[in-house]
């Protein structure tokens, strides 16, 4: 049950009270005119219209004086005990009219309150004690001025009749008493039941209305809920529950999202280094929101091992950078060598500035993260922000490190198999241009070798021909002589 301070009884009690006064001021209204009506029979106008008007006086004077108070309460009792006085005398002491205090007992029970029970009982105490005793006393000593004070018409009144009646009115009394106190339990008990009511009301109210944030996916709005209210307390762990499961499901959607973009990009540029390393760094700081990215990927020189800067991205503009850097050096030579990632959020001053058209800011975060595929690094991945990173962002650079990782390999591979292949290409063309070449110089030296064969024969016919010639000039000699 809830507990109320005292204070906060007074609206309720006052619409209790509000009601008596109406149930009183109506029964003092009605007396005073039954006091006029008494005047008609037994010509007691004086007493009729003087202590009745007195009384309404003193009434409603005391209500309007005392605003916003309750010693009208108080004031009404003693006025309806004064008006059971007053009809007595008019009655010249006729024993009945003790009865309107026992109607004035039953209208004062409206007000809840076993005090305002105390004036009228007083005062109908102190009355008979003296009325009674006076008639006595006028008795005794036959004076008719005590005998005329008409409060009863006996001779006088007894002792034992006096005790009677006191005793009638105290257990009226007691009883209108008691009944008031259980009335007045009664009510707060049933004040609190309207509070509880309209309080569990309310909190039904407003836990309908967060049940239906919550089916709409409104986690943030503040509802004044009742923490001890078990509904309300399990609609709160649910909307604890449904709001982490749906700030973890957001971040699962970046990153599977993250992930299957990447992939397409990935897919589309995986035979060209240079374009691959470009649309990466690009994708990853437009996707994330960041401001700079720089993709560093590792190369070999003979036994020489270093990082250039293969791809980087600034508001939308490309840069073309020259820039090596060997392991250890510098944060991204760090990153290379331990094969972790590094994130600040204290950037030391003139590390990297990120340039706009209204000038030059130092970045709020730097976020470095190698590129590996079973624990061997491809690359470096340097990204600058103007805001501080959430976890789940480097989880998702992590992840996508690994898909990068491999196809950068894959692209490593196919730019030498391109580079090769190109070489076997080349050497391929002068391999044929060499045969070629060998051809051409092979038809020359046949031709010359048949060339040297035709000149070798005319040269061996006009030898012979020399010869035959010879032997002829021989035989002419041979013959003259």
């Amino acid at each position: 049950m809830t507990t109320i301070s005292k204070g906060k009884f007074k609206p309720y009690f006052d619409e209790i009270y509000n009601r008596a006064d109406r149930v009183t001021e109506i029964t003092i209204g009605g007396y005073f005119l039954f006091g006029i009506f008494l005047a008609f029979f037994y010509d007691t106008w004086l007493v009729g219209l003087g202590v009745g008007s007195l009384s309404l006086i003193l009434y409603f004077g005391i209500k309007f004086l005392l605003k916003g108070t309750y010693v009208h309460h108080y004031i009404a009792s003693l006025v309806v005990a004064i008006f059971m006085a007053q009809f007595i005398y008019q009655m010249h002491g006729l024993f009945e009219m003790h009865f309107t205090a026992f109607v004035a007992i039953i209208v004062l029970m409206a007000y809840q309150n076993y005090k305002v029970f105390i004036p009228a009982t007083l005062f109908i105490v102190i009355h008979h004690g003296i009325f009674a005793y006076i008639q006595y006393i006028g008795f005794v000593n036959n004076d008719e001025a005590y005998q005329a004070i008409y409060f009863t018409q006996l001779d006088y009144m007894d002792l034992q009749t006096f005790i009677f009646h006191a005793g009638l009115v105290a257990v009226a009394v007691l009883i209108a008493a008691s009944y008031s106190v259980y009335s007045r339990n009664r009510s707060k008990f049933l004040f609190l039941k309207l509070i509880e009511s309209e309080k569990q009301q309310k909190i039904t109210e407003t836990n309908i209305s967060f049940a239906k944030e919550i089916s709409n996916n409104n986690y943030d709005n503040e509802f004044d809920l009742n923490k001890e209210d078990p509904l309300s307390s399990a609609l709160l762990d649910m909307r604890e529950s449904l709001k982490k499961s749906a700030i973890r499901e957001e971040q699962e959607r970046f990153t599977n999202k993250g992930l299957a973009e990447l992939s397409n990009i990935i897919r589309d540029n995986g035979n060209n280094l240079k374009n691959l390393t470009y649309e990466v760094i690009e994708f990853l700081v437009k996707y994330m929101k960041l401001n700079q990215g720089g993709f560093f990927i590792v190369k070999e020189e003979g036994d020489d091992v270093f990082l250039e800067l293969e791809g980087c991205y600034a508001y939308d503009r490309r840069k073309k950078i020259n820039k090596r850097i060997l392991p250890g050096e510098g944060l991204v030579g760090q990153s290379y060598q331990e094969k972790d990632s590094i994130y600040l959020t204290e950037v030391p001053e003139n590390y990297i500035n990120i340039k706009s058209g209204l000038g030059d800011a130092n970045p709020r975060a730097i976020v470095i993260t190698p590129v590996k595929r079973d624990d061997i690094i491809e690359g470096v991945i340097e990204l600058a922000s103007f805001r501080v990173l959430k976890d789940y962002e480097r989880g998702f650079l992590d992840k996508a490190g690994e898909s990068i990782a491999v196809a950068l390999n894959t692209a490593k591979v196919n730019q030498k198999t391109t580079e090769l292949y190109e070489q076997s290409q080349q050497q391929t063309e002068e391999m044929r241009a060499q045969e070629e070449e060998m051809r051409q110089n092979m038809e020359e030296l046949s031709a010359t070798q048949e060339e040297m064969q035709r000149t070798q024969k005319d040269y061996e016919k006009m030898l012979a021909d020399s010869q035959k010639e010879n032997e002829e000039l021989k035989k002419q000699l041979a013959v003259q002589s």
